[in-house]
């Protein structure tokens, strides 16, 4: 800034001014010269120069590209500018450093393999002149699925050859995966499926097939997808597939056959919908609680598995579109657990199962199946869980020797097949058909202690075939009197106490048969023109 001084010689001519005023100003000047370079001396310190850092962290996929741009090291100056040095890393050699910009790059990239250097890390020195700071650089790599995959069907028939196979290390298999000779019909030597390991889905089926020395599935706890099919079957030593329990597939199929040892089903836990599940001929088999998260399936298969005490791993199914068989289990005592289903589309058949006493697992249905086969359960007492069933294609009730009536029928009014009531010998009625109208074929055979049929009094239309034979006990037909119409066979055979057919008179007056009347084998066997003249009993 100008003083009044400098400002008084700009606006004076030099002339003007005596040698006298000259060195006045210039001692004046000289004067304001000193003045000055004493305020100088007085200034404060000069500035201490302040870095300041932080530490760098990131995580980034494995195997990236030469040169990749990793990241910054952050930091700052209050003055100059920075050089950024990297002083350590670990593997040697990863990463270098732009020093003017402190930017991290990839310079190694075959160390950033999640497999041999999951962690990278690094020291790196910010300077300024003589003053600075340290920061630390870890670098997590995530892992990438490195996926090789075999196209086509793979048959491994020996170890020699699992062995060969898992070797390559698979990951995928596009279509099925054959192991050991099921498909020859012979026994393998496969004992150990750890070189499968890398496994982690198949694009159609896995076949486990007659392998005698095989334990255990160990080597396919990878397996995450299976599309088609699982088939377990004639592996007499297999005491656990406990090793699938990764497998989460929907809509694909079970079958576990003939495994002699295998305990349970632990290891398919994951599965909630199957198009259809076989659980047949496993003679060690306790339980399957390892289907306990099932909730839909086309069809079910169970039988002959002899120590089968419950099905409780069936708590869970809603709905079966097809249907359910259970049979020849001799341990099985109910089949309570089925008591969440409530969709049942085709047929329910329950078979030689000797130590069932009830079928009340199926009282909760909301859609009845379409075919109802209940035979040859010699313990088994009741069908009340049938109870609701107004119409069905086909039911048969047949050699129940334990069963004492038909309560659980009480509200069909049709089958549009067959309704067969047969062998089961200690029913005395048939009370609970009072709602019966029409069927296509009716048949009430060899039931011993049956002594009416009173039960079919509102029956009124066959339309295909009517048979009543070998029930020792009855003593007339009164309960057919409202029968107006049989299309084809009408037979009444071999009832040794019946001697009253009068309940068959409208029918054949009204000439509602139209098929062939056969009467014979009974305490009275009239003609048919004896019954329409009236002579109809003894």
């Amino acid at each position: 800034m100008e003083t009044a001084v400098f400002k008084i010689l700009k606006t004076k001519s030099m002339k003007q001014i005596n040698t006298s005023k000259k060195y006045k100003i210039i001692f004046f000047l000289a004067g304001l010269f000193l003045l000055s370079c004493s305020s100088e001396d007085d200034s404060p310190a000069p500035i201490q120069t302040v870095i300041t850092t932080y530490d760098f962290s990131k995580t980034i996929t494995e195997n990236p590209l030469q040169g990749q741009e990793i990241g910054t090291i952050l930091a700052s100056t209050n003055q100059g500018t920075l050089a950024f040095i990297l002083t350590e890393q670990s593997p040697a050699g990863a990463m270098s450093i732009d020093s003017e910009t402190g930017v991290l790059k990839v310079s190694d990239p075959a160390i950033f393999d999640f497999e041999t250097s999951p962690t990278i890390t690094g020291l790196v020195t910010i300077a300024n002149g003589e003053v600075s700071e340290t920061a630390t650089i870890t670098i997590n790599l995530s892992n990438i699925s490195e996926d090789k995959i075999y196209d086509g069907l793979v048959n491994l028939r020996s170890q020699a050859e699992v062995n060969a196979f898992g070797a390559n290390n698979y990951t995928h298999i596009t279509s099925s995966l054959n192991i050991g000779k099921y498909l020859d019909n012979e026994a393998s030597d496969i004992d150990d499926l750890s070189p499968l390991s890398s496994l982690t889905s198949i694009g159609n089926n896995l076949l486990v097939g007659i392998n005698p020395n095989l334990e255990n599935l160990a080597g396919l706890e990878n397996l995450t997808t299976i599309k088609t099919q699982i088939v377990i079957v004639e592996n007499e030593s297999l005491t656990s597939i406990q090793s699938l329990g990764k497998v989460s597939s929907d809509y694909i199929s079970i079958t576990i056959l003939q495994n002699n040892s295998l305990q349970n089903l632990d290891g398919l836990e994951k599965l909630e919908k199957l198009v259809g599940l076989d659980i047949v001929e496993n003679a060690s088999l306790q339980n399957i609680d390892g289907l306990a998260n099932v909730e839909r399936t086309y069809s079910i298969y169970i039988s002959e598995n002899p120590q089968l005490t419950n099905i409780v791993g069936l708590q869970n199914l809603v709905k079966s579109d097809g249907g359910i068989s259970i049979g020849n289990n001799k341990a099985l005592v109910n089949i309570d657990p089925l008591e969440n289903l409530k969709y049942l589309e085709d047929h329910l058949v329950i078979f030689e199962n000797e130590s069932l006493l009830n079928i009340n697992g199926v009282r909760n249905l909301v859609l009845r199946p379409e075919s109802i086969v209940i035979r040859d359960n010699a313990s088994l007492q009741s069908i009340a869980g049938l109870h609701g069933l107004e119409a069905a294609t086909s039911v048969a009730i047949s050699n129940n020797p334990s069963i004492i009536n038909l309560e659980g029928l009480n509200e069909i009014r049709t089958a549009s097949d067959r309704l067969d009531i047969i062998g089961n010998s200690i029913i005395q009625n048939i009370d609970e058909l009072s709602n019966l109208g029409s069927a296509r074929n009716l048949r009430v055979n060899g039931n011993n202690s049956l002594n009416n049929i009173n039960g079919l009094h509102n029956l009124k239309s066959i339309t295909r075939d009517l048979s009543i034979s070998d029930n020792n006990a009855i003593l007339n037909l009164n309960a057919l009197e409202n029968l107006q119409y049989v299309e084809r066979i009408l037979t009444i055979t071999d009832n040794q106490f019946l001697t009253d057919l009068c309940g068959l008179r409208p029918l054949l007056i009204d000439e509602g048969l139209g098929g062939d009347y056969r009467v014979d084998g009974n305490a009275y066997n009239p003609t048919k023109q004896s019954i329409i003249d009236g002579n109809c009993s003894l």
